[in-house]
């Protein structure tokens, strides 16, 4: 009877073996959708993990040279960097040859983002200009383009925006507009105000515009009538010293290190995060008739205020009906008293979120 079950259980089992096996290869839904869908879900992968789905079969070799996002992220090796700055020259050039890989190899006509985020050298101005080319030219929608990410350095030399891409099509031999464009952020690049102002005209459908360590510009006027633009970023200019916004579409603006500032023709605006200068007046300006009314509409107001040497004395400050959260970062010496900030604190009567740092 014992010998009779054995022949049974060994005559079952390689027939529950194969029925296992048969029920994995059954669902294997994913490599059954069509090209098209899996080329979308590998766009929210980072390019690395993308690239590396070419190995399961030879269905996915070419999948990943489709994607519409190329998001080229190298934290790990900016933490090396960190570590250890004698790096930087080989972990750069790794960099860059990667990203000159992968984008001889990609194959999509469009993007809808490029981003490049690195602690890049001089020596790479070359491969920067082909590879905001290359992206340009596939009418990307969100480009972003960080090219001292982290930096260590004591002086850093900014990349120069190419001005062979900012001249009229009339004017220009290459094919590159900039009509797609729906979010631009530069980082450590050089640029004049008058790129700005190009931007401005011909990307009809820009809604975000981040500025940060942008170098060249002195007095910057984002203005239009009939400009897209929901959210502007100027972060840490060096030389700027007047902006002056127009925008009947503008949600959200955030703004430091600057003397002089002008919101004019912004009834959608309702976020303002404003840094204010280290020994400068700024938070008294909010106070202007130029700002009052601005203010008032505010739901969220973020102050980074410096009080080193004297103390920051509000004798009044206009109400603030509507904002629902204060963001006040607050910078001073050991002996510095918060009582002057009592009147901005009360300006909000119906506050939901009180945030002091």
């Amino acid at each position: 009877m014992v010998g009779k079950r054995f022949r049974i259980d060994r005559k079952l089992q390689p027939k529950k073996c194969a029925k296992r096996c048969y029920v994995v290869v059954d669902n294997d839904r994913i490599s059954r959708l069509p090209d098209d869908i899996l080329v979308t879900i590998l766009s929210f992968l980072p390019v690395k993990q993308a690239a590396r789905t070419s190995v399961l079969s030879s269905r996915w070799i070419n999948l990943w040279k489709h994607i519409s996002r190329l998001d080229f992220d190298a934290e790990s090796a900016l933490v090396k960097i960190a570590i250890d700055y004698n790096l930087h020259s080989e972990e750069s050039c790794k960099y860059v040859e990667w990203v000159n890989r992968v984008i001889q190899s990609h194959k999509a006509e469009t993007l809808k983002e490029f981003r490049v985020c690195f602690d890049l050298s001089p020596s790479a101005e070359n491969a920067i200009t082909q590879w905001l080319e290359f992206a340009l030219l596939r009418h990307v929608e969100k480009l972003d383009l960080d090219v001292s990410a982290g930096s260590l350095r004591v002086y850093t030399r900014d990349y120069a925006f190419p001005e062979k891409f900012l001249k009229p099509r009339s004017q220009s031999s290459s094919c590159i507009d900039f009509k797609s464009l729906k979010a631009l952020s530069l980082k450590c690049v050089k640029l004049s105000g008058e790129a700005i102002e190009f931007f401005l005209r011909n990307c009809p459908f820009l809604e975000k515009l981040v500025l940060r360590n942008v170098n060249g510009i002195s007095n910057l006027e984002v203005c239009g009538p009939s400009l897209a633009l929901k959210h502007l970023e100027i972060w840490f200019c060096a030389k700027l010293k007047s902006v002056r916004v127009s925008g009947p579409n503008l949600t959200s603006f955030y703004s430091s290190h600057v003397e002089v500032l002008l919101l004019e023709n912004v009834p959608m605006l309702v976020e303002l995060h404003v840094n204010c200068m280290p020994y400068s007046v700024s938070i008294q300006r909010l106070l202007s008739p130029a700002l009052s009314s601005v203010v008032s509409r505010l739901e969220i107001l973020s102050l980074d205020i410096y009080a080193y040497i004297k103390e920051i004395n509000l004798p009044t400050f206009p109400e603030l009906p509507k904002l629902k959260k204060l963001v006040i970062q607050y910078w001073a010496t050991e002996d510095k008293s918060l009582m002057g900030l009592t009147p901005l604190i009360r300006a909000p009567p119906y506050l939901e979120e009180f945030v002091l740092k």
